[in-house]
């Protein structure tokens, strides 16, 4: 490793490790602002039928809900406030993983080059980093595989991804150029296995689980299906995706497919195939496999596997998230709220109660 990375490593680190309360202050104060921003702007621009901004502001100071929440993934306009209280929302998650997630966990999920080779063991598609990534290099490897997928070291929700695939070496060195300036990752294009990649051919659809694990012992608190439309290649909720919850104990879908939008489609929308009561196939290979990298490193503690069945039936990690969010697949399309659930589950598996958490005025250590 070079002495750049290392200073690099180093630094977020540090910073990982020296979280004070007092930044947890300054988080909530910003997020406030930019909450409030944000749901008064839609509530001029989209006119909603339901709920008020005044309503939203009372749901923010009580469960720091974001306007989509609290219009479309959760309904909170709907809500007494009894039924509010069992939902977690994104920002409360988010405050219980800044006080418990582990400083080296975090790091490691957070640059994809770092993850895949900690994950290696679960991982068979090539791949290869821009860090100190030679031209010729770069383009061998692009010519070798029909298409290649860009990422962002950091990047989040599908965001900064493309597609590409070798078109003539002058396009390749603008290409080259764009990915040493973004810092990417690239990795060769797979396809799911025939039963999943038929919802949308044209996208990866992955299966997200989120599990909770320490101790010796590891939980899968629930799971997702995921899948792309209107001819995206990602299958991301934020990137107009398609998702439904997955019943742990069988693979089986439980619901029909939602969208960011609230949107219901028992069908795909373009493909015709049917969501609720797919079966997962290899589910049980699924779920061995989240339990074996739950405990590849210490600490993990919460993670959200994102996996896809290849067409040979291995199971792939393709990307894991240190702070998986519970509103698609596990709160949003049953408009049932997990947050007892969650803080049971967390009871028995890490010993101590994640909810005390999520208060401002409680002090930033490390729990479990």
């Amino acid at each position: 490793m070079s002495l750049r990375k290392r200073l690099s490593l180093k630094n977020s680190l540090r910073k990982l490790l020296n979280w004070q309360p007092a930044d947890e202050y300054r988080l909530r104060l910003a997020e406030r602002k930019l909450f409030f921003a944000e749901a008064r702007r839609k509530f001029v621009t989209e006119k909603p039928q339901h709920g008020s901004f005044r309503d939203y502001k009372r749901a923010f100071r009580r469960h720091r809900v974001t306007y989509a929440e609290y219009m479309y993934s959760y309904e909170f306009w709907r809500l007494d406030e009894a039924k509010r209280n069992r939902f977690l929302s994104t920002s409360e998650a988010q405050c219980i993983y800044r006080k418990t997630g582990d400083a080296k966990v975090r790091l490691v999920f957070k640059n994809k080059a770092l993850f895949l080779n900690t994950f290696s063991d679960f991982v068979t598609r090539d791949w290869i980093s821009s860090e100190e990534l030679p031209f010729e290099t770069f383009l061998q490897f692009i010519k070798r595989h029909e298409g290649i997928i860009l990422k962002p070291h950091e990047g989040t929700r599908g965001k900064g991804i493309e597609k590409i695939h070798y078109q003539g070496d002058e396009e390749a060195k603008a290409t080259y150029r764009r990915v040493m300036q973004n810092r990417c990752i690239l990795e060769e294009c797979i396809t799911a296995c025939e039963e999943i990649s038929a919802f949308h051919p044209q996208s990866l659809n992955t299966i997200r689980v989120v599990t909770v694990s320490g101790k010796g012992k590891c939980e899968l608190f629930g799971a997702l299906i995921r899948m792309g439309a209107g001819g995206s290649f990602v299958d991301n909720t934020h990137a107009g995706g398609i998702y439904a919850p997955i019943d742990i104990a069988t693979g089986t879908v439980m619901t029909d497919g939602m969208d960011a939008h609230n949107r219901h489609f028992p069908k795909h929308p373009d493909t015709g195939k049917p969501i609720k009561g797919f079966i997962v196939p290899h589910w049980l290979d699924i779920v061995e496999t989240c339990r074996r990298a739950s405990q590849h490193i210490p600490n993990i503690r919460f993670a959200g596997w994102d996996l896809c069945v290849l067409p040979n039936g291995k199971v792939e990690i393709i990307e894991g998230n240190h702070a998986p969010d519970f509103d698609g697949g596990m709160q949003a399309p049953l408009k049932t709220g997990v947050k007892f659930r969650f803080q049971q589950t967390v009871k028995e598996v890490l010993g101590f109660d994640p909810l005390p958490l999520i208060s401002i005025f409680h002090k930033t250590k490390k729990q479990g």
